[in-house]
């Protein structure tokens, strides 16, 4: 393991040490008593039990039992939304499945909507916590913080590290999904409200005050931070060579025919860029996956026929758990005309399959109809991909393949899963008693055949990730990286 990834993975294990530190949280209004908070722990164990196709993969049926009591004893006396997130994780964590446990978009907004977000983002370093991103002084950007309206950054980041599902053995990932929900707990961890300012401190002994902002300011701000599309590309010339850079953040568009245009067009110019004597020449396509935190199969399959000139299996097949609430949830909806031969012919099969076995029933569905490439935009040159530990689910399964093909190099970090596949179809549960929305997978998705599971995630060829100087100056030494590797390995 690189010297890096070492320290990185040892951030997380400090982080977790800080849980038991205590925080001062003032003015909680959102308390449950002790029996509510049980009365939802069995709940949450139930649905496990009863939805998830493969529970005791990571873990035994008696460490389960036994998060689920200890999770039941802490708040015994009670306690508030955030505590019951913490308590709900603590049961979820241990299957070390990243499809199952807390909603986090959905608590976010829960625990938002009474005390509000900072508008402040930060990313760990060499077990620093460095702003990416701030409504406050741009200045800041790249600086370390130190503390929040007196509290510890450490301890609220991992205050955020306990709610994250984890998915096998993704360390970094967990990492980089607290460092996402950090601000959107730091005011209730420091009893801050909406309205409120928050003072931040600075390691350099800088400090200035940012205020605190409701769930629809937040959703602004962010909006201006970072793109709004889906996807996109972009055309970079370097060493007097050209290269397409296609960005794709997640598979569920709202527009799907607006996605399929954007691909055709992206491949149709890559292929204009490789035909005749084109000046400067082209080298090589960046497919671009970091934070893409994956979407629908079928929108995967639209990208995958033109990276290859041979059909692709991809998933190998599906493990699925038959129960109620998977059917309500997925065993309806129509596809409309399906062809024999299509790909989408797979889905169809396992909705209908998911319909016809009895509830508690499992079944293994094969994906049989191959993604077919593209006749004429099929690409088959040099291509580099870039993920880091928020690329996940549908993004594990296509660097799965990536990288059991032999197709190109990887860039970044390890993403939120292994080479032979991920659970999914997390079904979505409210906890009656106090309104905790968390997920529940219904299906084990295999990446190849002979089946077989890994703990361990996905690695990267290439290690890298942006320190500190890179930060402040807004350079991207994975993009830089992965530029140089396919200047120099362009194929004719």
């Amino acid at each position: 393991m690189k010297p890096l990834y070492r320290r990185l993975f040892a951030t997380c294990a400090i982080l977790s040490s800080l849980l038991s530190t205590p925080v001062d949280t003032q003015g909680q209004a959102d308390r449950f008593t002790g029996e509510q908070i049980q009365r939802d722990l069995d709940s949450l164990a139930e649905w496990i039990l009863t939805i998830h196709p493969s529970p005791f993969v990571h873990c035994s049926s008696i460490e389960f039992n036994d998060a689920v009591e200890s999770a039941k004893t802490t708040f015994a006396g009670g306690g508030t939304l955030y505590g019951v997130a913490q308590m709900a994780a603590k049961v979820c964590n241990v299957l070390k499945d990243s499809h199952t446990g807390v909603a986090l978009q959905s608590f976010s907004e829960q625990l938002g909507a009474a005390y509000g977000h900072l508008p402040l983002e930060i990313q760990t370093v060499q077990n620093r916590l460095i702003v990416t991103a701030t409504a406050g002084d741009s200045a800041m950007v790249g600086s370390e913080i130190a503390r929040i309206n007196g509290v510890s950054v450490r301890s609220v980041l991992g205050g955020g590290l306990a709610l994250i599902s984890q998915e096998g053995d993704a360390a970094l990932a967990r990492l980089r999904m607290s460092e996402k929900l950090w601000n959107d707990i730091v005011p209730f961890s420091v009893g801050a409200s909406i309205a409120d300012s928050i003072e931040v401190v600075y390691a350099s002994g800088m400090t200035e005050r940012l205020p605190v902002l409701d769930n629809e300011s937040i959703k602004r701000w962010h909006a201006s931070q970072s793109e709004v599309s889906p996807i996109s590309w972009r055309e970079v010339q370097t060493d007097s060579v050209i290269s397409v850079v296609l960005t794709i953040r997640h598979f569920h568009p709202e527009n799907v025919r607006s996605f399929r245009q954007e691909l055709r067009g992206c491949f149709s110019r890559i292929r204009s860029l490789q035909s005749g004597n084109q000046s400067p020449p082209f080298a090589g396509l960046i497919l671009d996956l970091r934070s893409n935190s994956g979407g629908h199969i079928a929108i995967m399959a639209e990208l995958l026929p033109y990276l290859t000139s041979t059909p692709i299996d991809l998933p190998a097949g599906v493990q699925i758990k038959a129960s109620q609430a998977a059917k309500d949830r997925w065993g309806t909806g129509r596809f409309g005309l399906v062809g024999r031969s299509s790909y989408l012919k797979n889905l169809q099969v396992l909705k209908t399959t998911l319909n016809k076995i009895d509830n508690d029933s499992i079944a293994y569905v094969p994906f049989k109809r191959s993604i077919q490439p593209r006749r004429r935009l099929a690409y088959t040159g040099a291509t580099a991909l870039l993920l880091d530990g928020l690329s996940a689910s549908a993004t594990v399964s296509i660097a799965s393949w990536f990288v059991r093909s032999g197709r190109g190099i990887t860039f970044g970090e390890p993403p939120m899963g292994s080479v032979s596949g991920t659970f999914g179809n997390p079904v979505r549960l409210v906890l009656p008693e106090t309104g905790l929305v968390v997920h529940v997978a219904s299906a084990r998705y295999f990446t190849q055949t002979p089946v077989r599971w890994e703990a361990r995630p996905l690695l990267v060829d290439r290690p890298v990730t942006p320190d500190t100087e890179d930060i402040q100056n807004g350079t991207d030494p994975v993009l830089d990286a992965a530029l140089n590797w396919v200047n120099h390995n362009q194929q004719p």
